[in-house]
């Protein structure tokens, strides 16, 4: 009798037990992570090391999620692409990693990735000659790419900047490189990583030798908000199991004894 009783209680303990840590995992961050960033990629390996947890949150994009800054204006690991730009491919917490460096189909120059003009080279430039930087803006790495090839829809030209991607309030100028004429491009498209693909040449540009060169404005990051995670300041704790609490476990354990005594009396 004490034998058939002890085996059903050891079978209930574990049963309680298995059912109590094997409630399903459910994510408490991500969701407002992939509305903000405006993708599904991201998970809990954006903020966390190793397996999401408790102390283990602290990567570049964690420290920006608890301080409240913007999370897709936010360039979480300083490599100049924000971190919308990096969500989809790339990796918002390494800056060895971005859009510029994982670039393909093209040719590599020291700071743009060029595809569809393996003759095009970058130079050094401080301004576009006959035209005015606003003060809010800047020239996309300090640099222009004289192309040889003319854009054409079923063949544009795509430019990756090292140093960061454009925003739709860019201007993107082809310029003349003979009478070094700048004109501003309105077939051109703006690459969810921040690349610039130019579909043809503005109307009067003449086909031929150009300079491309993109200003855009300075990024600017709003200001933090209040900082995220409450109680879980510093830890950021972005699964959690669901899991009976001890005194459950004890009260279960005592009513399924009661209830076979009962029995057996």
């Amino acid at each position: 009798m004490f034998n058939k009783f002890f085996k059903t209680i050891t079978f209930t303990a574990s049963l309680v037990f298995i059912v109590s840590q094997s409630a399903e995992a459910r994510p408490e961050y991500v969701a407002g992570m992939q509305a903000a960033l405006g993708s599904n990629s991201i998970s809990c390996g954006a903020c966390h090391s190793g397996a999401a947890g408790e102390g283990n949150a602290n990567l570049p994009f964690a420290s920006t999620w608890r301080s409240g800054a913007d999370m897709a204006l936010s360039d979480s690991d300083g490599d100049g692409f924000n971190n919308r730009e990096e969500v989809n491919g790339a990796d918002l917490n390494n800056p060895a990693v971005s859009p510029f460096t994982l670039a393909t189909g093209g040719v590599a120059r020291t700071n743009v990735y060029i595809i569809g003009d393996t003759s095009a080279l970058e130079k050094a430039i401080t301004a576009i000659p006959n035209a005015t930087i606003p003060a809010d803006s800047q020239l996309l790495g300090n640099l222009a790419v004289d192309v040889y090839a003319d854009p054409t829809l079923n063949a544009p030209i795509t430019l990756v900047y090292k140093a960061g991607g454009a925003a739709s309030t860019s201007t993107v100028y082809a310029i003349d490189a003979y009478s070094n004429i700048p004109f501003a491009a309105t077939d051109w498209t703006l690459n969810t990583n921040g690349s610039i693909q130019v579909n043809q040449w503005p109307a009067g540009a003449a086909a031929g030798t150009h300079d491309i060169a993109v200003v855009r404005k300075i990024p600017v990051v709003p200001a933090p908000g209040p900082r995220r995670g409450g109680d879980d300041e510093g830890k950021l704790k972005c699964m959690t199991s669901h899991t009976l609490p001890t005194s459950m476990m004890v009260f279960a354990l005592l009513a399924v004894g009661l209830l076979i005594r009962r029995k057996q009396s």
